[in-house]
């Protein structure tokens, strides 16, 4: 009888343990995944990356699209940029991006890519007249396009007290 109650215990025991330390054994663990730790907006599109993209509001004078942009191959990648602006216009700017190597906006002591952006809110035009930093919080519409592909890439809009990027603030500020 003894026996018995000793084995059912230690099957009781080993159930429980390997219950509550094997649960990822049928889950992947999460922390394994890649990310791009940032702020920003992330795309990838083919060899090209676009990495911590974000639209800066100082005031109606002071704006800039800020992030970088990797090419991981070989080979040059040309890629364009399209976005819709205040005054309605679609603009848009071609770039070539050498093998394995980075273009930068705002970053790496780049100025930012001064386009007025329009930012769809649902405050406003006076106040957003008066104070433009109330955009942010919100996003704004990106195209990105390669040779081969394109995507449509939700940039956050920031505004100028943004904590961590207060040398940034100040460069779009100056120009």
């Amino acid at each position: 009888m003894h026996i018995r109650r000793t084995i059912i215990a230690s099957a009781i025991a080993i159930a429980t343990v390997l219950g509550t330390s094997a649960c990822n054994l049928a889950s992947p663990v999460a922390s394994l995944d890649y990310y791009a730790p940032s702020e920003g907006a992330q795309a990838d599109l083919g060899r090209l990356k676009a990495r911590n993209l974000m639209y800066f509001v100082i005031d109606k004078d002071h704006y800039g699209l800020v992030g970088s942009f990797v090419n991981s191959s070989p080979e040059e990648v040309a890629f364009a940029l399209s976005f819709e602006t205040n005054s309605g216009k679609d603009t848009y700017r071609e770039y070539a991006l050498p093998a394995n190597s980075v273009k930068s906006f705002g970053f790496q002591n780049q100025p930012a890519l001064k386009v007025d952006l329009k930012v769809e809110s649902a405050i406003s035009a006076e106040e957003i007249e008066k104070d433009p930093s109330l955009l942010a919080g919100g996003s704004v519409a990106v195209f990105l396009y390669t040779n081969t592909d394109q995507i449509q890439i939700n940039v956050p809009v920031m505004g100028d007290d943004f904590p961590g990027y207060e040398d940034l603030v100040a460069r779009i500020s100056a120009n």
